[in-house]
């Protein structure tokens, strides 16, 4: 199944690396938001499949809180990239429609296996 990817990602080159990823896996990415703002919308607007979603993000909410809000219209599930492999940032991301929690480098193998895997629901959006 091809999935609609939102990437939501402050460094440029990282998030070029995670669609080329996406791309390669022959899903398609509809959007690459450097903002939790930005990322709100644009799920509002493409409605993805699935989030991969960094943590520390530039604007003023973080990934977790983006997600949090993304929540209250929607089920997508994110892929948490993050630097931060602390068991309370995991646990605080536990709270949201948390797809998985992958730290910092990840390899197109992880990607992999996370996208291709059989329990992937897809999201509904309450708009």
């Amino acid at each position: 199944m091809v999935k609609k990817i939102l990437i939501v990602e402050n460094n440029l080159l990282l998030s070029m690396i995670n669609k080329r990823y996406c791309e390669y896996l022959g899903h398609q990415v509809i959007d690459s938001v450097m903002t939790g703002a930005a990322a709100i919308e644009s799920a509002k607007k493409n409605k993805p499949d699935v989030i991969i979603m960094d943590i520390r993000i530039d604007g003023d909410i973080d990934g977790i809180e983006t997600m949090l809000e993304i929540k209250k219209f929607s089920n997508v599930k994110a892929i948490y990239v993050t630097g931060n492999s602390e068991a309370a940032m995991k646990q605080k991301a536990e709270t949201t429609n948390m797809l998985a929690f992958c730290v910092k480098p990840t390899s197109f193998e992880d990607i992999k296996e996370i996208l291709e895997r059989d329990d992937f629901q897809p999201p509904v959006y309450h708009l």
